[in-house]
């Protein structure tokens, strides 16, 4: 799916920032920050919300999850922008502790936005894009049953933050890492006793 403007991850956080203060704290201020036609971003942002303690909210690990299959398959799938529907959209995250995230997480953000990109990036766009969306996919689909387990969703939700990390930033080392940690977390949902 092409881009046209690769945002910086300080970019995505304070569109997301904005977001939240202009209105409704909640999924659709995730996907309006992200852009509707931005699958790197699209991918990051639940992700992110999901290993942080946000995260740790009852029920919040489902809703992100849900909306990184989503967004998942229309890039599978080749969509020239990303949908959600509405019950999701307007599914509430919680304003303070996003506030709270977005200030903690700009200053490293500016850091790592100075020392991330272009790096093998062949790892980190065109064609790779749809096969990174489909590990994502596989992913999200583990954490639903370890969700059961407190903090077990942060292994894949890391995988796929870092994933779609390399995605936004164009970065083939940051996909890399993002491709180990999705087998450990791959091989940890498929061994954890139900």
């Amino acid at each position: 799916m092409p881009e046209t403007h690769s945002p910086t991850i300080e970019d995505v956080l304070t569109a997301w920032g904005e977001e939240v203060q202009e209105g409704p704290s909640n999924v659709g201020s995730l996907m309006r920050a992200a852009g509707s036609r931005a699958a790197g971003p699209m991918l990051f942002l639940p992700a992110l919300v999901m290993v942080s303690p946000i995260g740790a909210i009852p029920g919040v690990p489902i809703v992100l999850t849900t909306v990184i299959v989503l967004v998942s398959v229309q890039v599978l799938a080749g969509a020239s922008s990303l949908w959600l529907p509405d019950v999701l959209v307007r599914r509430g995250i919680p304003e303070d502790k996003v506030q709270k995230i977005i200030d903690w997480l700009r200053p490293k953000a500016a850091w790592a936005d100075r020392y991330l990109g272009r790096r093998l990036a062949f790892l980190a766009g065109g064609a790779m894009a749809r096969a990174i969306a489909g590990l994502c996919m596989v992913l999200a689909v583990l954490v639903y049953p370890l969700t059961l387990f407190p903090f077990a969703v942060a292994l894949p939700g890391g995988a796929i933050m870092l994933l779609s990390l390399g995605l936004l930033t164009r970065d083939g080392v940051v996909t890399l890492l993002g491709l180990s940690l999705a087998g450990g977390a791959i091989w940890a949902g498929l061994t954890v006793p139900l």
